[in-house]
């Protein structure tokens, strides 16, 4: 009996015909000039992200001519990892040269392709093979990732993930690429295919609905969980449990504990690591705020209060990574006072870093800065009342303090970040929420601090 050893283990595509890793796949055909007859083992794997099933099925191969395929092993529901995938009688086709491809449905029903060609069925004895059998189709490798030659890995929060945007990011030198998205809303498949075709990672901020999670904690948590696993079969890099779950605006009165919120952690860590264990696991951060007095309320709870209800949980059991957000400094990131606001460590970059550092000070684990920014009004006129604490902050100071700050976490040792975000790239709101502030992509179109993080590259 010939052995044909097919293996297809591949990273999911995001729509038919698009990529999987390429040092994920492996052909072995031996000999290479050999022909098959009778009955034949094929062997390999069949284990795509979301499977459904599988089957192997042939067809003549003849230069310039559409492929005729039939099956050849009947469908099979489970997956098979370096193992059998049934037997092909090649009596039942007439002599000749043949592709054979296994052919894997996921669940989104997209086919994937491996394919090998030319096999002789040679049961009368009268062919004779002279070319060597290769893999003609299968999953394209994607781009390799941007290496990063920052100080530390940092991407950037984008509104549109569009030529504009690009072309920042690759100026500054940065490296993955994050976007919000929303249970039963959306799941980031066509911004994870074209960030990974570009060489970028990607972190989706993945959140949902309060008041459905209010209705039902336990039931929606759940659900939750498999969202979030979903997107991590989808090939997200990072993806962070949800956003500032400490305060009433994105997390049901009531329930705002960091123990209530590791619980969704929890189950989010198990479900997105069983079906993706190199997906980056990121704690929801917290809002910076002194609001409640260095305690909870019935609207929320101060960020380092509910960050130590979250380490007395577990929480670094069931993370990769510690979030923290930090987008209200007014001073350059070196200040460790002199604010005119407060002196609530919220308001400069070294105390927010040690806020986070010390409840998780016997956890061995990392912080990522989700979301990092400096909001100038310049070229946008008067900020909102609610902003109007960073009216002075100039384009020049935003692209100054963004490097420095960039450069300090790099070389922050009570607690390593793994990862900053700069907050934002290219968001255009500017209303009673300026977010068109905090982009580095200003309204004249200049990027000032593209240039300063720039100068950080080794």
């Amino acid at each position: 009996m010939r052995h044909l050893y097919l293996v297809l283990a591949m990273i999911i595509g995001l729509a038919a015909g698009v990529s999987a890793q390429s040092d994920e796949l492996m052909l072995d055909w031996d000999p290479v000039y050999n022909t098959v007859r009778g009955t034949v083992e094929l062997r390999g794997s069949a284990n795509i992200p979301g499977q459904q099933w599988f089957f192997v099925e042939a067809a003549p191969y003849i230069a310039g001519a559409d492929a005729a395929w039939t099956p050849i092993v009947s469908f099979q529901m489970a997956p098979v990892v370096d193992g059998s995938l049934g037997t092909w009688n090649t009596s039942i086709l007439n002599d000749g040269f043949y592709q054979v491809r296994l052919h894997a449905v996921n669940s989104d029903q997209e086919s994937l392709y491996y394919t090998l060609a030319p096999i002789a069925v040679n049961n009368d004895g009268e062919i004779i093979n002279t070319e060597p059998v290769q893999v003609i189709g299968a999953p394209a490798a994607p781009a390799a990732f941007i290496e990063n030659r920052l100080p530390l890995p940092v991407g950037g929060h984008v509104s549109s993930f569009d030529e504009e945007a690009q072309a920042a990011m690759n100026a500054a030198g940065l490296t993955w690429v994050k976007k919000q998205v929303q249970f039963g809303i959306s799941d980031g498949k066509d911004l994870i295919e074209e960030a990974h075709a570009k060489g970028y990672k990607v972190l989706l901020g993945a959140k949902g609905d309060k008041n459905q999670l209010s209705a039902d904690f336990d039931g929606y948590i759940a659900n939750f969980a498999e969202y979030v696993a979903y997107l991590a079969e989808l090939g997200a890099d990072a993806i962070e449990v949800w956003n500032e779950p400490n305060i009433d605006r994105e997390w049901p009165r009531g329930r705002i504990n960091g123990a209530q919120y590791t619980r969704m952690l929890a189950a989010a860590y198990e479900a997105i690591k069983a079906v993706n264990p190199d997906t980056l696991v990121i704690s929801g951060a917290p809002a910076p705020t002194g609001f409640f007095g260095d305690s909870c309320g019935f609207g929320g709870c101060d960020d380092n209060v509910f960050m130590a209800q979250m380490a007395n949980a577990g929480a670094a059991n069931y993370a990769d990574c510690i979030g923290v957000h930090y987008n209200e400094g007014i001073l350059p990131p070196t200040a460790q006072g002199g604010d005119p606001r407060s002196e609530h460590p919220t308001r400069y970059l070294l105390p927010m870093l040690r806020r986070v550092a010390w409840p998780f000070r016997n956890a061995d684990i990392p912080m990522c800065m989700t979301e990092i920014g400096y909001l100038s009004p310049e070229g946008y006129g008067p900020l909102p009342p609610g902003f109007a604490w960073a009216s002075t902050t100039s384009v020049t100071e935003q692209a100054a303090w963004l490097a420095n700050a960039l450069l300090i976490m790099s070389n922050y040792e009570e607690m390593p970040v793994e990862l900053a975000v700069v907050w934002n790239i290219d968001f255009d709101t500017y209303d009673a929420d300026p977010q068109a502030g905090y982009a580095i992509i200003r309204r004249d179109g200049s990027c000032p601090a593209c240039d300063t993080i720039a100068q950080l590259q080794r």
